[in-house]
């Protein structure tokens, strides 16, 4: 299947849920390095050409990739490359800086392996809402039938070798994306990100390592990776995150009920922005349509497709943007289309049409 196909297919793993739900999706990483080759960033551009054939093949047979998506990233551009990172198929160092790269995406978009991205193999694994033990299951199957064709660096006593230190042991990263407007409008969110800290979890914004929380959304994960089982790291992470969706709801009651016409009117200026806007910035308008989606889950606004806030949130971002206007856009013209685009979604909305 070709590269367009893939990024025509809805990423199921954004729109799942309904508008109250607060976490919005689970994803485990494995990072794997082969026997007897140096890391991608000290391998020679034979051993990665040679890494990469050699990867993409095993996945051509594996079940998990039935029908799946396979492509070195040499021939993909760079605009394609920002679509696939926007949709959390990819990293940003796999979108930027990579070279003889390639990647393996399942049919349904929830399985990915990038391929000689930091380590060789990435595993990636992505569902809708809080399943972190759905997901196991899952990359550890995906994980096994390679480990049966691929001899893996694995040291008895450190466990898996991978390029950071940071990830030896099991190379797991486990997270959740969480919608977090309670807590950071009635100011609580700082103490949250610091009491993660302290008990080894991290916290970033949509698009990972060193981005912002656009949106109000906050992906929460593990740093510690050496010394403690998967299975362990996994359900502590999955109860913390029940935490904070506890306490990102008792704040949400309590901003009803506290500051119920403050509240009222900053949902009904999102809105009113967005249904007028004229230059919308992509920051502006996520954090706009995420007060949106946050008068949806309260019910202070009616909303007939409560899914389609979602889809408008990646809309706007500038890739998905572009590809909405079927036309390369700089800055300043992408601020304009992307405030037309809202207003024609919202319009069609207005009319009973699906967005």
């Amino acid at each position: 299947m070709t590269l367009d196909e893939l990024l025509d297919t809805p990423c199921t793993w954004f729109f799942d849920h309904a508008p109250s739900e607060i976490a919005i999706s689970s994803r485990i990483r494995l990072a794997r390095n082969l026997q007897g080759f140096s890391f991608p960033a000290h391998a020679s551009m034979e051993d990665r050409i040679r890494i990469r054939a050699h990867a993409l093949d095993v996945l051509r047979k594996n079940d998990h990739f039935q029908e799946g998506f396979f492509y070195e990233m040499d021939d993909v551009t760079p605009f394609q490359k920002q679509l696939l990172y926007e949709r959390s198929l990819i990293s940003k160092d796999l979108a930027e800086e990579c070279p003889q790269a390639g990647l393996a995406v399942s049919q349904d978009l929830r399985d990915v392996v990038m391929i000689n991205e930091e380590d060789h193999l990435r595993l990636q694994v992505m569902r809708s809402g809080l399943c972190l033990e759905e997901i196991w299951e899952e990359i550890a199957s995906v994980d096994d039938d390679l480990e049966a064709a691929m001899e893996v660096a694995f040291s008895e006593e450190f466990g898996y070798l991978t390029c950071c230190p940071t990830n030896t042991g099991t190379g797991m990263r486990a997270g959740v994306m969480l919608h977090l407007p309670g807590l950071v409008l009635m100011e609580e969110i700082r103490p949250v990100i610091k009491g993660l800290g302290k008990m080894g979890l991290a916290v970033r914004g949509l698009g990972g390592e060193g981005s912002d929380a656009d949106g109000f959304l906050y992906q929460i994960s593990n740093q510690i990776t050496l010394g403690r089982s998967e299975i362990d790291l996994m359900q502590d992470i999955q109860e913390v995150v029940k935490e904070v969706i506890g306490h990102e709801q008792n704040a949400r009651l309590r901003l009803a009920e506290s500051k119920q016409a403050w509240l009222k009117d900053r949902v009904g200026r999102a809105f009113g922005v967005l249904q007028n806007a004229h230059v919308l910035a992509s920051k502006e308008a996520l954090d706009l349509l995420a007060m949106v989606r946050l008068g949806l889950a309260l019910e202070l606004l009616e909303w007939d497709e409560g899914h389609q806030v979602e889809q408008l949130m990646v809309d706007v971002r500038p890739a998905h943007l572009q590809k909405c206007a079927n036309e390369k856009l700089d800055a300043e013209k992408r601020d304009i289309f992307r405030a037309e685009w809202v207003r024609s979604r919202l319009a069609d909305l207005k009319k009973g049409r699906k967005l």
